[in-house]
C-alpha cells in the first residue's frame, strides 16, 4: 500500500492502520519506506505490522509519503532480506508487490549479468532494479516504472515510491484500489485497506496504472500511456466485513480467490526446480503421493494427470497407511511426493522425514515454505496460493491441483520432448480458466445457493462420479462434513448400484459430478434417473445442459464452465466449494471456524 498525507497527518500511523487491515493477505514479513528529504528510508522484517513498529520504534517521523507491505512468503522464506519495500542500487525507487513472476529466472539471471546488487530471494526485488535501469537510458520516473511492469511476466500487483516523491502502481490481474479522504491519498491492493482512511474511492483493473505526482496529483493510465478516466465512488465498506476483505467470511472470499490463486500458482513455480522434480519422478522405480485430507484428493487427481501424460503411474496413499504398510518397502530409488498445505501436517511429515532416512528422494508440495515439509524435503515446489484463513481448504486445493498439473505437463514434455513453449503455452491455458472462472462466478453462487435449498432438509447423501472427477467426488463430500456438519460419502459411480443405492429416499441427497469420459457419463445419466426415482433430492454438477433434458426440472444443476478434460477438476471443486458454503450458511455454521477442526493437523 502507499499512503499520501497532508495537513499534519501522520503518513507513518495511516500505513500502520491499513497495513493491519491487509494482514489476512499474509503476516510472517513487514516493511516500510519513506521518504526523509530526497532519500528513501526503508525499515523491514521478518514479523507482523505491529511488532515491526514496535520493534524498530516506528513513532511518527516528518514524512507526507509512505510504502508499506506485509508478506506471505512465495519466492523467498520469512528473512529481513525477503521482506518488501526493495529498492534498486542507486536509491531511486523502493518497490512493494504482490504476486509470481514466470521470467523471475530470466531476469534474475540478465540483471545479474550487468552488474546488479541482488541480495534477497523475493522476485519484486527485481522491479526496481529494472526500473534503475530504465532512468539510466534516459526515462522520466513513470515512464521507467511502466518499462518495467512491461517486461513482467504472471501476475503482478506492484507500487513504487520514487525520491522526487512521486508514486505509481499497477496491476496485471486483480483488481487494486485508490482512495481518498481529507488529506490523504492511498494506493492498496485489497479494499480493506482503506477502511478508516478514505471515503471515496476507485477501482484500477487489469493492465493499468495509477500515478500520483509529486504534488499530490493522480492520473491513470493504460500500459500505452493512454489516460484513462475514473470516477471517484463513495467508499461505503461496512465494519463487519471489514476482516474479509468485503465479503461475509474468509471461506468465501477464499473461493473467490481461486481464479487469481491459480495464476499465482502456475507463475511461482520456477522452471529449473520443475524440471528437476520431473525428471526425479520419470528415472524413479516407484513413485508414491503421500497426503491427508483435502490433499490426498488433489494427490489422486494427479495420478490421473501424471499416468495419462507420462505413462507414469504412483501409488497414492494416506499418510496415515503409508507409515504402517510401505514405509519399510522404501529404498533409493524411490520418490515420495509429499503434499500438504501447510507444510506442518504430523503424518505427512513424518513419512518425508523416515522417507529420506530410507534413502528414498522426497519432494514436498505445500503452501508454506517456512514449513517442517520443506526442511526434511529433497526439493520442494510452492502452491503460492496465499495463507488460507478459513479451516476449509478452497483456494489451496485449486493451486494444489494446479501445480500437480504442471509437474505432469513437465514430465510429459520430457518425455515426448516437444517445442520450448510448452510451458507458456500452459500459461495461457490457465489464463483461459482464470478468466472464465471470473466471469461465472456469481451465476455458479446463486446455481448453487438454488441447489442447497433442495437438500438442507437432508441428514445424510452422497456425491457421485466417475473418472478424473471421481476425487472430486470425495472431496466434495468431505466440504459437505466439514462445513455444514452434514454427513455425505463420495462415491464411485460405478459402486452406486452396488449397495449404497439401497438407503436413497426423500430424506437423503444425492450430488452428481457429471463424468468428463463419454462412456462413463452415458452410463451416469442412467443412474440418476434411478436415483431421482427413488425420491431423492438430486443435483448435478455439470459441464453440459444434459442434466436438464434429461432428468427435468425437479433436478437442481449447476454449470460449471467446460474447459479440457485436465481443468475441469478446478472448475467442478469451486462449485463444490460454494455449495458447501451455501449450505453451511443454511445450518448457521460458522464455516471459517468448524468445530473440532483445526488448520494443522499436528497428532
Amino acid at each position: 500500500m502507499f499512503i499520501r498525507s497532508s495537513g499534519g497527518l501522520d503518513a507513518l500511523a495511516l500505513a500502520k492502520l491499513s497495513l493491519s487491515r491487509m494482514e489476512f493477505r499474509g503476516r510472517d514479513c513487514s516493511g516500510v519506506a519513506w521518504l526523509e528529504g530526497d532519500e528513501i528510508r526503508v525499515v523491514k522484517d521478518s514479523c507482523p505490522v505491529g511488532e515491526l513498529f514496535a520493534r524498530h520504534h516506528l513513532g511518527s517521523r516528518p514524512t507526507g509519503s509512505v510504502l508499506g507491505h506485509t508478506r506471505y512468503s512465495t519466492h523467498g522464506k520469512a528473512d529481513p532480506r525477503n521482506a518488501h519495500p526493495h529498492v534498486d542500487c542507486e536509491g531511486i525507487v523502493a518497490v512493494a508487490g504482490d504476486g509470481a513472476l514466470r521470467n523471475y529466472e530470466d531476469l534474475y539471471a540478465e540483471l545479474l549479468e550487468r552488474g546488479h546488487r541482488l541480495v534477497s530471494k523475493s522476485d519484486f526485488e527485481l522491479v526496481p532494479h529494472l526500473v534503475e535501469e530504465s532512468v539510466r537510458r534516459g526515462s522520466d520516473y513513470l515512464g521507467a516504472f511502466a518499462d518495467a511492469v512491461a517486461s513482467l511476466r504472471g501476475i503482478v500487483a506492484v507500487a513504487a515510491l520514487f525520491r522526487d516523491g512521486s508514486a505509481a502502481a499497477y496491476t496485471s490481474h486483480q483488481p487494486i484500489y485508490v482512495g481518498t479522504g481529507e488529506g490523504v491519498l492511498a494506493v492498496s491492493s485489497t479494499l480493506s485497506g482503506l477502511y478508516g482512511i478514505a471515503t471515496r474511492f476507485s477501482r484500477v483493473s487489469r493492465g493499468e496504472v495509477v500515478a500520483v505526482t509529486s504534488g499530490g496529483e493522480v492520473a491513470f493510465y493504460d500500459l500505452s500511456g493512454r489516460r484513462l478516466s475514473k470516477e471517484l465512488l463513495p467508499y461505503e465498506l461496512e465494519e463487519p466485513l471489514v476482516e474479509a476483505d468485503g465479503f461475509p467470511h474468509h471461506m468465501l472470499r477464499e473461493i473467490y480467490e481461486v481464479p487469481y490463486s491459480i495464476l499465482r500458482t502456475a507463475s511461482a513455480v520456477q522452471s529449473r526446480y520443475l524440471e528437476l522434480a520431473s525428471k526425479i519422478v520419470l528415472r524413479s522405480n516407484r513413485v508414491f503421493v503421500v497426503a491427508n485430507g483435502t490433499s490426498l484428493h488433489a494427490g489422486m487427481v494427479f495420478s490421473y494427470y501424471l499416468s495419462e501424460m507420462s505413462g507414469t503411474v504412483p501409488v497414492v496413499v494416506s499418510a496415515s497407511e503409508f507409515l504402517l504398510y510401505h514405509l519399510d518397502g522404501l529404498s533409493v530409488g524411490d520418490t515420495v511426493i509429499a503434499v500438504s498445505q501447510s507444510g506442518e501436517t504430523s503424518e505427512v511429515v513424518r513419512s518425508a522425514y523416515e522417507a529420506r532416512l530410507r534413502g528414498a528422494t522426497v519432494i514436498g508440495v505445500t503452501n508454506n515454505i517456512n514449513s517442517r515439509l520443506t526442511r526434511f524435503s529433497n526439493i520442494y515446489l510452492p502452491v503460492a496460493a496465499g495463507p488460507e484463513l478459513a479451516v476449509p481448504a478452497t483456494k489451496t486445493f485449486a493451486s494444489t491441483l494446479t501445480l500437480l498439473y504442471v509437474l505432469a505437463k513437465s514430465a510429459a514434455a520430457i518425455t515426448s520432448a516437444p517445442s520450448s513453449r510448452t510451458l507458456a503455452e500452459t500459461w495461457e491455458e490457465f489464463e483461459k480458466l482464470h478468466y472464465a472462472l471470473l466471469g461465472e462466478l456469481d451465476g455458479i453462487r446463486a446455481e448453487a445457493d438454488e441447489a442447497s435449498k433442495l437438500i438442507a432438509g437432508c441428514s445424510s447423501g452422497y456425491v457421485v462420479s466417475r473418472g478424473i472427477t471421481y476425487p472430486l467426488a470425495l472431496e466434495g463430500a468431505l466440504k459437505i462434513k466439514e462445513s455444514a456438519y452434514v454427513h455425505a460419502e463420495g462415491v464411485e459411480g460405478g459402486e452406486l448400484r452396488h449397495g449404497p443405492i439401497a438407503i436413497l429416499d426423500e430424506g437423503m441427497f444425492a450430488i452428481f459430478i457429471e463424468p468428463l469420459e463419454p462412456s462413463a457419463a452415458e452410463d451416469m445419466f442412467g443412474v440418476m434417473e434411478e436415483v431421482v426415482e427413488c425420491g431423492s433430492p438430486t443435483v448435478v454438477v455439470s459441464h453440459s445442459t444434459r442434466a436438464k433434458e434429461v432428468l427435468g426440472a425437479g433436478v437442481r444443476a449447476i454449470r460449471v464452465p467446460r474447459f479440457e478434460r485436465h481443468f475441469m477438476p478446478i472448475s467442478v471443486a469451486v462449485a463444490l466449494q460454494l455449495l458447501a458454503y451455501s449450505l453451511a450458511n443454511r445450518k448457521g455454521v460458522n464455516v471459517d471456524k468448524p468445530r473440532r477442526l483445526t488448520k494443522v493437523v499436528r497428532t
